[in-house]
């Protein structure tokens, strides 16, 4: 039984169509509820990592475990004027901050968690193509950040907008590739490979061992599709100040940095499920959701380490990464995927 099947029950005493809707409002507000406690994890998290890292006093210091430089940091967002650009494309330019946070929420909302306890199954959605929608969600943040580049009618920002449009497609087909050759993998023994639960439940060996290639392909591509550091040209404050969200301020502003930080906590999910077994482990069906958030916290920290401790690339050696080292090596791994895939169907 999942959550919303106990919600409804919870609720069935409205009737049935009243309870079944009653049942996915509720669902709803309580997946928006984890979506931005997450996100106010995933910044305190890094700020005391970086904190710690990069000698930082105010994290540690301020508010018991330094609690309040994240409330002080809050209130300084939400307090600052919005100021709009003179010759912004109005409708472009006030849409682009919501399209890139729609796009994360709708990521979040794809991928399976496990069970949990008594509460059983707490995924959202179920399909069977659920591996195409949530790339087809993620796509959508990118559309965003071009947007608000050009919307701005700022040099900088549009050049920031253009180089992220570099970096997606420098780095969205190894990836690509990546996933294709776990759902070949999974084809041989399962008829809907195009699903998470599904790769997650053909991983007995984690895939992440069978394919070492794909998996380092696969996290190189989401710290690009990130965007953070060494991969964050398209807000390079040295060269194009904050790239595309440069003409944002207040509240717009923090809903692109939200989005940044969720892109982190969304990718290290995904990779735990197609390549590190997401919720399987001992017991599975109490605590499968512990499994994936563990994995999920493991892959974040090593993300915040790689964001801290790796110099920027120049533009032309990031796109030559990504076409000349990446694509070749996601052909490989693909060609490794058939010659499995083929010794399990024989």
């Amino acid at each position: 039984m999942n959550i919303l099947l106990r919600l409804q029950l919870f609720f069935q005493i409205t009737g049935h169509y009243a309870s079944y809707f009653l049942a996915y409002i509720f669902e709803t507000i309580f997946f928006l509820i984890f979506v931005f406690v997450s996100l106010i994890a995933m910044i305190y998290l890094f700020r005391k990592y970086m904190a710690r890292l990069q000698l930082r006093y105010g994290p540690n210091r301020v508010g018991k475990f330094g609690s309040l430089q994240l409330i002080a940091d809050a209130i300084k967002l939400v307090g600052k004027e919005s100021i709009l650009p003179k010759l912004r494309d109005d409708f472009a330019y006030k849409t682009a901050p919501y399209i890139v946070f729609i796009g994360l929420v709708v990521g979040f909302i794809l991928i399976p968690y496990g069970d949990f306890y008594w509460i059983g199954s707490l995924t959202i959605t179920h399909s069977d193509v659920s591996l195409i929608l949530f790339f087809g969600a993620i796509a959508m943040m990118p559309i965003g950040e071009i947007l608000a580049g050009i919307s701005s009618h700022n040099k900088y920002a549009l050049l920031g907008a253009m180089r992220g449009v570099a970096k997606d497609v420098s780095f969205e087909v190894p990836m690509m590739l990546s996933a294709i050759a776990l759902v070949m993998m999974d084809s041989a023994v399962n008829k809907t490979p195009l699903e998470f639960s599904s790769l997650v439940s053909t991983q007995f060996i984690p895939f992440g061992i069978l394919q070492p290639l794909g998996l380092f392909v696969f996290m190189v591509a989401m710290i690009a599709r990130s965007s953070y550091t060494p991969f964050d040209l398209s807000e390079s404050d040295s060269e194009i100040v904050s790239g595309y969200s440069t003409e944002y301020s207040g509240m717009r502003f923090g809903l692109f940095y939200m989005g940044m930080f969720g892109s982190i906590f969304l990718g290290s999910l995904v990779i735990s499920l197609l390549y590190l077994g997401g919720y399987n482990g001992p017991y599975s069906s109490y605590a499968g959701f512990i499994y994936l958030l563990i994995k999920g916290l493991i892959m974040v920290l090593i993300s915040f380490l790689i964001w801290l401790s790796m110099p920027r690339i120049r533009i032309d050696r990031f796109v030559n990464f990504g076409w000349k080292i990446l694509l070749p090596i996601a052909i490989i791994n693909l060609i490794w995927a058939g010659f499995l895939t083929l010794g399990v169907i024989s």
